[in-house]
């Protein structure tokens, strides 16, 4: 068995990501028109997270589609991956939520929050031309909130995180990811350290690591210590073993014996 494709979500260094399956509701329009014009907010909510993971970028976008479309499931939404520019004018790949708001195209960002593109969001959009325009529209969106009082900073992801620390960044991302979770600890050498796998739904499987974002792959393989062990390879890992974190009822943590290979 194998993986049949393995798109690399480097969150913040870098992602490949396959649209989510949105589905459309046709909702009966207001006798009105005036009246729902102005009670239609002029921009789409943010929900701001309460908490951020290292390179959680995507885990953010994906946790904010799935409430954004419930209960707004008039709307269109998918990952968008961007170039984000950082202050030593490197660039990496970002992960934003492109979002359809009474016909145009926005995005939101885990961070800075709601954004229009000024265009509207066409039934099948060209992402390569909509990813350039809110690159540019980003980079403005941001340097303006930075410079208002009191806008939090950006986390910048560490390169050096301890397994405590890692640890702390996957249970935390659990908490995030709006499907069921499983916390995996890949044995490299003498060293261990834990990822999230999860299922983002028909043949997705995804896994999120502090130091690389999230990795997603389409993937016919039902074993997820398998393609827990398959993708820590391909992040460049040595994979010598894979063991699952077992949560008993009220949070407490149980560790459970090597899966087999």
């Amino acid at each position: 068995m194998h993986l049949d494709r393995l798109l690399r979500d480097r969150a913040n260094r870098g992602s490949g990501i396959s649209s989510l399956a949105t589905a459309l509701v046709i909702i009966a329009a207001l006798a009105n028109p005036a009246a729902r014009a102005a009670s239609s907010p002029l921009s789409p909510p943010s929900y701001p997270d309460a908490a951020h993971v290292s390179n959680g970028c995507h885990l953010s976008t994906i946790r904010y589609l799935a409430r954004y479309l419930s209960e707004f499931p008039g709307e269109r939404g998918e990952p968008l991956v961007i170039n984000m520019l950082n202050a030593d004018r490197s660039r990496k790949m970002h992960t934003v939520a492109l979002i359809s708001w009474q016909g145009h195209a926005w995005c939101r960002d885990e961070y800075f929050g709601v954004f229009a593109l000024g265009c509207p969001l066409e039934a099948r959009p060209n992402l390569d031309r909509l990813s350039a325009r809110a690159e540019a529209c980003y980079q403005e969106h941001a340097r303006k909130l930075i410079h208002m009082a009191g806008m939090p900073q950006r986390r910048e992801a560490s390169e050096n995180l301890s397994s405590e620390d890692r640890f702390h960044e996957v249970t935390q991302a659990a908490r995030i990811i709006p499907f069921p979770t499983t916390i995996f600890w890949v044995r490299s050498g003498r060293e261990e350290f834990p990822v999230a796998f999860f299922r983002p739904g028909g043949r997705q499987v995804a896994v999120y690591d502090p130091l690389n974002g999230t990795s997603l792959a389409e993937c016919s393989i039902l074993d997820d210590a398998k393609v827990v062990s398959l993708v820590a390879a391909r992040l460049g890992y040595r994979s010598d073993g894979v063991r699952r974190e077992v949560f008993l009822p009220g949070g407490t943590l149980l560790v459970a014996a090597n899966d087999p290979r």
